[in-house]
Order: structure tokens, then sequence, then C-alpha cells
């Protein structure tokens, strides 16, 4: 899907046709690569290369810490 508007950030960042797709799938490989950084530094096991990680929602590690990934937040009683 493209977009044919002039490339500006006002633009960009409000973009109805970018936003739910190339945005999304940009921001889920960011969110994918940062999930890989911090399994392989709490020394979980993790593949070889960051884009090959398959991310599990919540994984509780060692020491009380629990890292997710894609999971709603509650926030002022309300999901976000």
């Amino acid at each position: 899907m493209r977009c044919r508007a002039e490339e500006h950030i006002k633009h960009i960042v409000g973009c109805t046709t970018l936003a739910p797709s190339e945005y999304t799938n940009r921001h889920d490989k960011v969110a994918g690569c940062k999930h890989w950084t911090i399994c392989k530094h709490r020394e979980l096991q993790v593949t070889d290369n960051d884009y090959e990680h398959v991310t599990e929602m919540v994984i509780n590690a060692d020491g009380g810490t629990t890292i997710v990934r894609d999971v709603p937040v509650i926030r002022d009683g309300k999901t976000r």
C-alpha cells in the first residue's frame, strides 16, 4: 500500500493509509528486536538472529523479572 501525499512529519505521523499497516509492521519489528535483546541480556534462550525470534507475550525470568510484549496496559482504570 502506497501513499502518494507529500512526505512531511505531520502527514507521516497521521497518515491513515500507512498507519494501520506499514507503521504497525515497522513498530512490531523494532519491538521484536528489543524483546530479543532483552531476552539475550537476561541469558534466556533466543535464536541466533533477532529477526527469527518468536516472542511469547509473558516470560517470567529468574530474579522475579517479567518480560512482556504486546500486552494491554491498564492505566487509570482503562485498558490502553
